[in-house]
């Protein structure tokens, strides 16, 4: 994780270097949105120091400013709000930002601290690659406590009995809602697997009307020899088209995508989500 950090610190500089900044920075904006498209608002970056620690609390405010490289004028200005991953670790800031159009963008922001920083690129895409709202939700069959042991579907040291009695065919076709978490506590290279499954069991226990389902992104991990690779993939990721982890998805009682968050979930917002 240092070494992407510290490869994406140089990218953010070759962008400084672009845009004509005479100084090096003392910030750094890391990209942390892997699916960024067309109308996708839901922007999610790291702020981190030149050497690569992570920067970021709910005291340092941040704005930014996108900029589509092909029109230049065409300029959106929003608010980053910081989302803990690791909570009084570390954290991400996440912002709603229309981009309305395809092709890179430059992402230039501002902390309240007042320390220099540099800008970074996104390559927004014409639509989302991922299974995105308005979608009809893949009816694939996943395996579930009744046929496979807990310890063969989670890497979650303490898993919550409920997320594994419903196969996703099963949950999109019952008439209620359903929130599906995919992700790998073991292997999960953003550390936010972990965190943002918890707040998925926490939500659970408040929601009696709600399919909740983990589905962990690899297969075999008891296995001798396991890697977590492309060849270990569970097919539901695959049909979700998912580039990253930790996703969630939250499908309505007619089997169509309301939501999909990556990564992090701010206060609140999975429950809100759930309620709108």
């Amino acid at each position: 994780m240092t070494r992407t950090i510290l490869l994406l610190v140089a990218l953010a500089l070759v962008a400084a270097a672009c845009s004509g900044a005479s100084e090096e920075p003392e910030l750094v904006g890391i990209r942390a949105s892997t699916d960024t498209a067309v109308g996708d608002s839901r922007f999610l970056f790291a702020v981190a120091e030149i050497g690569g620690t992570r920067r970021g609390s709910p005291d340092e405010t941040v704005t930014l400013v996108a900029t589509s490289l092909d029109a230049p004028d065409n300029e959106i200005m929003a608010d980053a709000e910081f989302v803990w991953v690791v909570p009084e670790a570390f954290g991400l800031y996440r912002a709603d930002v229309p981009f309305d159009r395809p092709g890179l963008w430059e992402i230039e922001f501002a902390v309240s601290t007042g320390e220099d920083t540099a800008p970074f690129l996104v390559d927004v895409l014409a639509s989302p690659s991922t299974v995105t709202a308005g979608d009809t939700a893949p009816l694939i069959i996943t395996p579930t406590s009744s046929d496979t042991p807990i310890g063969d579907l989670t890497t979650d040291p303490d898993p919550l009995s409920s997320l594994y009695l419903t196969s996703l065919d099963e949950a999109f076709t019952s008439g209620k809602q359903s929130v599906v978490i995919f992700a790998t506590p073991a292997y999960c290279t953003s550390a936010s697997c972990g965190p943002l499954l918890q707040q998925t069991k926490d939500a659970a226990a408040e929601f009696d009307d709600v399919n909740f389902v983990h589905i962990e992104v690899y297969s075999g991990f008891n296995e001798e020899g396991f890697q977590p690779d492309v060849d270990h993939l569970v097919p539901a990721v695959e049909a979700f088209k998912l580039p990253s982890e930790p996703w969630i998805f939250i499908v309505d009682e007619h089997g169509v995508v309301k939501y999909r968050l990556e990564g992090v979930l701010g206060e609140g917002e999975l429950e809100n989500a759930i309620n709108s």
